[in-house]
């Protein structure tokens, strides 16, 4: 039996493993040259090869990318015979489609392209200009004129024919790129991911061109799932223009909410109920009303779509109905006490849906009537605090689960918290992938937000968890009854705010000496069993670390006690409200000048080692992975920067809404807006996408080791000059 070559292909992929590159190459070349590997028992597809060669070559640098392409990637593809589908031809895509995405890429390519431009630009400036001064010259001077002319011209053409030609080739790699990305995705079901990179790339390029004639080919033969989970980023774009891009764009959106209407359907209702004045916003509606028109006429949607619809209605009403003064934090409410209550109770189980909350798995087949339904609601529902006092409701589901959901209204747009889940959510699965963040379970919980309305929106309530902020408190108080109470704390920090960095230091220990961390009781006294105690404790240190180096990376600022749940039956920790991400904390009027929160309570609840044990670890594993993944990360984030409804920059009123304390009025907005010294400005400018990527392209990088990073970033959270920085409400003591 002849397996020499399957053999000598394990082989390959144990050297290119092991960063044995030109050996790896040189056993593939051989494989190919010289065995018949169509005789052999264990099949090696010759385009398979081919295509691991092309990979492989054009990742050691060996070959220029001409020659890759034609002796191996056209090649590998002629191989195929005519092979559209299957896992060997979706390598072959894939790996052609990304040799030509790295050359995009490519930042010398990218930088030899735009001086080209540069330089021809200038050039025709210049004839242009020597143009008019012939024309405007005495006879007499026109002939030395002439000469500097012509020698110009020259120049010009040299110029001119050095940009088309890197033009044209720009514009190869991108038609390949796009092509074969589709192409792939249709082949299997191996290289999914690829739908992330290929909405980066066809969003960078849709206006009217190349890019979306090349699209158009194989668009609508990709299933629609493949891109079900970039719905928020691709219906932000909706237009009602006639444009190649709107064309192509409308159609597929369309086509995810036929297919998979528990993923498309809400995006559609939130933009259609969404009217701004400007005119992007205005044209926006106008195309989401349109594909309403069409999913309430097609009989294969429209049952779905008066559900959905009728559903988000009621709860849209819900979060706007006001209570009665009585309904105080805390309290419970019969939902029939409401109007908006009496409808859900009625509308929403007469629909027959999943509760929006519930997270529905993509079906190939596109078949959802498996999905258990919302068959009641429990008749009370808890008033939770805040300005907006949003209504906590439980729904019931056909299987028995209970689906607690916080229904929020007010001024906050949920859309901001609702893309960085999904970025965390994208990341988290990464982490699952690496093998030693997925041994020790790093891991990133996540929940579903999701917009109605500008101003209105449902979250998943978290179960068994309470705020950080809840638990310290009252503890500071029972195990250290003479420690200042947390409002003076909060007193002393904040008197001294605007003091000079020496006096907010002295202030920063004197409540530290007053103040004893009290984080390791919440194990004591929740898990008794050593087992217990120490399996909580672990999965408490481990998610923290985990969420530190994330949070670090995507730049999360606002992580005051409020924002951090402790999940009272596993210990570990879930962060919630995202919107201040990129760096935003930064900008401030009090700027966070921290990484992520490792404040004496955080490192109480480490044990005896405190950061020097499994937390320096696990945040070394974690940001290890995120380093071998930076491509894939900074490709989610890339489909981000084309997002015209995310804002890059913190708003005024998230500002204001910080700044408030429970003593002090807050700021007005205005005053809010001077000190962030906001200035009216186009929706996500390319300049603020831009400096954000920037900076986590920069964190990803791998110019200082995962340990000595690490060593730094501990040492920044824990540095008492930089907690003595930090706005008093941040509480930075606890």
């Amino acid at each position: 039996m002849n397996i020499e070559a399957a053999a000598q292909n394990e082989v390959a992929d144990v050297l290119w493993d092991q960063g044995e590159m030109t050996a790896s190459i040189r056993v593939l070349q051989d494989v190919n040259g010289a065995l018949d590997i169509r005789n052999q028992a264990v099949r090696v597809g010759k385009s398979e090869l081919l295509a691991k060669l092309g990979h492989q070559v054009s990742e050691a640098r060996l070959e220029k990318p001409d020659e890759i392409i034609s002796r191996y990637l056209l090649p590998a593809i002629k191989e195929l015979k005519g092979l559209s589908e299957g896992n060997e031809a979706g390598q072959v895509f894939h790996e052609f489609a990304a040799f030509c995405d790295q050359q995009l890429q490519d930042p010398d390519n990218l930088e030899d392209y735009q001086r080209a431009q540069r330089l021809r630009e200038r050039k025709g400036d210049e004839v242009r200009d020597l143009e008019k001064m012939y024309k405007a010259a005495a006879s007499q001077n026109k002939g030395n004129l002439q000469i500097y002319r012509n020698r110009a011209k020259q120049w010009f053409e040299l110029d001119d024919r050095e940009y088309q030609r890197l033009h044209e080739s720009r514009q190869a790699f991108l038609r390949q790129s796009l092509e074969n990305y589709l192409r792939c995705l249709r082949a299997c079901e191996t290289y999914n991911n690829d739908a992330l990179r290929f909405c980066a790339l066809w969003l960078e390029q849709s206006n009217p061109g190349l890019a979306n004639k090349a699209v158009s080919k194989h668009l609508l033969q990709v299933p629609s799932r493949k891109f079900a989970s970039l719905i928020n980023q691709l219906s932000s774009r909706l237009l009602d223009t006639k444009d190649d891009f709107q064309a192509l764009l409308f159609p597929l959106i369309l086509k995810i909410c036929v297919d998979h209407p528990y993923h498309g359907m809400y995006q559609i209702f939130s933009t259609s109920k969404s009217r701004g004045k400007d005119e992007m916003a205005v044209s926006r509606h106008a195309a989401a009303s349109r594909m309403v028109s069409l999913l309430s006429k097609d009989e294969n949607s429209a049952t779905h779509w008066l559900s959905i619809h009728n559903t988000s209605v009621c709860y849209a009403k819900l979060a706007g109905e006001k209570l009665d003064e009585k309904s105080k934090a805390g309290s419970r409410v019969p939902l029939r006490k409401l109007k908006a209550g009496q409808r859900l109770e009625h509308d929403v189980v007469a629909c027959k849906i999943p509760p929006p909350t519930m997270k529905v798995e993509l079906q190939a087949d596109g078949d959802y009537s498996k999905v258990p339904v919302i068959v009641r609601f429990h008749p009370e529902f808890s008033v939770a605090g805040g300005v907006s006092a949003p209504k906590i409701v439980t729904a019931v589901a056909s299987d028995g689960v209970r689906y607690k959901q916080l229904v929020k209204g007010g001024n906050d747009d949920l859309r901001q918290d609702a893309i960085m889940e999904q970025v965390f959510e994208r990341v988290s699965q990464l982490l699952q992938n690496d093998r030693s963040t997925r041994q020790r379970n790093l891991g990133i919980r996540t929940y579903k937000v999701l917009p109605l309305t500008t101003n209105a929106g449902i979250i998943e309530f978290v179960p068994d968890t309470l705020p950080l902020h809840e638990f310290l408190m009252p503890a500071h108080q029972k195990h250290f009854p003479k420690d200042w109470k947390p409002h003076a704390c909060r007193k002393v920090i904040g008197d001294v705010q605007s003091k000079p960095v020496d006096v907010r230091l002295k202030a920063y220990r004197q409540v530290a000496d007053h103040f004893h961390p009290v984080m390791r009781f919440f194990f004591m006294e929740r898990f008794d069993s050593p087992d217990d105690w120490f399996e909580k404790r672990l999965a408490y240190i481990r998610s923290t670390a985990a969420i530190s180096i994330l949070g670090h990376v995507l730049g999360l600022g606002d992580r005051h006690g409020h924002n951090i749940l402790l999940d009272e039956g596993t210990g570990e920790v879930v962060h919630i409200d995202l919107g201040v991400a990129f760096e935003q904390g930064r900008v401030l009027p009090v700027p966070e000048v921290v990484p992520f929160r490792l404040t004496r309570d955080i490192v109480d609840g480490m044990g005896i080692t405190k950061t020097e044990g499994a937390f320096r670890r696990c945040c070394e594993f974690t940001l290890d992975a995120l380093r071998k993944e930076s491509y894939s990360i900074m490709t989610i984030l890339d489909v981000l920067r084309y997002d015209p409804l995310y804002s890059w920059t913190v708003s005024p009123l998230r500002v204001k809404r910080q700044l408030e304390q429970d003593e002090d009025p807050g700021p007005s907005t205005k005053e809010a807006e001077a000190a962030l010294g906001t200035r009216k400005k186009e929706a996500n400018e390319p300049s603020e996408a831009d400096r954000a990527l920037t900076v986590v392209a920069k964190k990803l990088s791998k110019t200082l080791s995962v340990t000595a990073t690490v060593n730094e970033l501990i040492q920044q959270a824990t540095d008492e000059r930089n907690l003595a920085m930090l706005y008093c409400g941040w509480a930075a003591y606890a």
